[in-house]
């Protein structure tokens, strides 16, 4: 079980800003960069649960949070994307339970998840218009 001092030690050279924000919660930034590695990190610290994914808009950026169960730590990982190119690359290959949350993400915010392994429409209907996201 790790600590939230460990948590941010693991994820400290992949991120631009770690808050620990009590022992059981810490919130991270970082970039479309270095978030795979992040993750990857934390992977191999025995880091298994991604609990989910959420975006916001925030007019001209989308930010896109992971949210990790490092048991019992709880960390958010936070990146900024510009609305003009909001692509991530998939995290399916270290947290194989992200497939939804990225189907989520590309259907409701309009977030290209390159690589993703099944980018079919999760909860729209076939007939909705594209380039028209719920979310934003």
């Amino acid at each position: 079980m790790m600590k939230a001092k460990e948590v941010a030690e693991v994820i400290k050279g992949h991120v631009d800003e770690v808050k620990i924000v009590d022992e059981r919660r810490v919130f991270a930034t970082t970039d479309r960069e270095r978030y795979r590695n992040a993750m990857l990190a934390l992977r191999q610290k025995g880091v298994y649960h991604l609990s989910t994914i959420s975006g916001v808009d925030r007019g001209d950026a989308i930010t896109v949070v992971y949210h990790m169960d490092c048991m019992p730590v709880l960390l958010s990982l936070k990146l900024n994307l510009p609305k003009s190119s909001p692509s991530v690359q998939t995290v399916t290959d270290i947290f194989p339970g992200a497939i939804l949350y990225e189907r989520d993400l590309m259907e409701m915010l309009g977030v290209e998840v390159e690589g993703h392994p099944d980018p079919r429409r999760l909860f729209l209907p076939g007939d909705w218009p594209s380039g028209v996201y719920p979310l934003r």
